[in-house]
């Protein structure tokens, strides 16, 4: 795993050095769009836009593939094997600073963690003492929001609970429901699954969710600004009417997906191996709103600068700068 994940980062850093010098070579010239997500609501507010008639009159056809973990989507993007991506939004503002030429169009997933506990009480982080906690990718979103909050709450990793990480929330889950981890915590749809699946084994999980811990702890707004869609610059300069009709499909999309649980919920199982029910329990548990680079900003900025006290590898370095920004469309 160690040698796997070592060749996985020295790929990516190839590929962002040389890209750096020679951005996306032919790929804005290529006809149709080549776009990608991760498994979840992005993945169905992305593959919703992408049928629009009217965008595919205008790009000549795409293709959505779906990628499994955020080292392999930094690889496709910076390997320019894809020109535009749902994906989380420090994995994009890590792209921006280490020189891939990527710009952040839009953010439309505002909430999506939570804890799932065997045992109660589950009603505020502070429960989480003394129990083994699994988290999935460790640096990453879940990882990072968690132990921000637990600071906050005056509890310390080692001392007051335990953190063990796992590759995928695939294994966090396998682990969770072999009950060999005390809590698990899991963005949506797993979360949703992963109850449900618990719930036909006998088991009855606690369930907390992590927006709202974040607005208790920190006096903000429960809205994290957690995912969006970005593309490539020189698709963007090549094709800025692509990306405006982009732009307008994933906002109409966002509105479907808010509208029409049900059959959002059935364009999710169409594409990823969960069932209807489960994108739609998570429908109703993830805030989705979609805002503009722009519009997104001040929030993102916030929402950087708190995890960035825990790693600023987290985003790459400092705040992006304006050049990060999709600035109109």
């Amino acid at each position: 795993m160690i040698d796997r994940r070592r060749r996985q980062l020295l790929q990516f850093a190839a590929a962002s050095a040389s890209l750096a010098v020679l951005p996306g070579i032919g790929l804005a010239s290529e006809p149709g769009l080549r776009a990608a997500t991760p498994l979840g609501l992005p993945q169905v507010i992305l593959a919703r836009a992408l049928r629009d008639e009217r965008l595919d009159a205008l790009v000549g056809g795409s293709e959505l593939r779906d990628w499994r973990d955020p080292d392999q989507l930094r690889a496709w993007i910076a390997g320019s094997e894809v020109q535009l991506t749902a994906t989380p939004t420090n994995v994009a503002a890590n792209l921006y600073n280490r020189g891939v030429p990527v710009v952040l169009m839009n953010v439309n997933v505002w909430g999506t963690l939570g804890v799932l506990a065997r045992e109660a009480p589950l009603t505020r982080l502070a429960d989480l003492a003394g129990r083994q906690v699994g988290v999935p990718w460790r640096g990453d979103m879940p990882d990072l929001v968690l132990r921000y909050l637990l600071a906050r709450e005056g509890l310390e990793v080692g001392r007051d609970l335990r953190i063990t990480y796992q590759a995928s929330p695939f294994e966090t889950v396998q682990l969770f429901l072999a009950q060999r981890l005390d809590a698990a915590v899991l963005p949506e749809p797993m979360r949703t699954a992963t109850r449900r699946q618990a719930g036909s084994l006998g088991l009855e999980p606690r369930e907390l969710d992590l927006q709202q811990e974040w607005a208790r702890l920190t006096g903000e707004a429960p809205a994290l600004p957690q995912a969006g869609v970005i593309c490539r610059r020189e698709l963007l300069d090549a094709h800025p009417d692509w990306i405006a009709a982009v732009q307008r499909a994933v906002g109409e999309a966002v509105a479907w997906v808010n509208a029409n649980p049900d059959a959002a919920a059935q364009l999710g199982a169409e594409n990823a191996p969960l069932p209807a029910p489960v994108f739609e329990g998570a429908i109703a548990r993830t805030r989705l709103e979609m805002r503009t680079a722009q519009e997104a900003r001040p929030a993102l900025e916030d929402f950087f600068s708190s995890l960035a006290e825990l790693s600023s590898g987290f985003i790459g370095g400092g705040l992006p700068d304006d050049g990060f920004y999709l600035d109109k469309a």
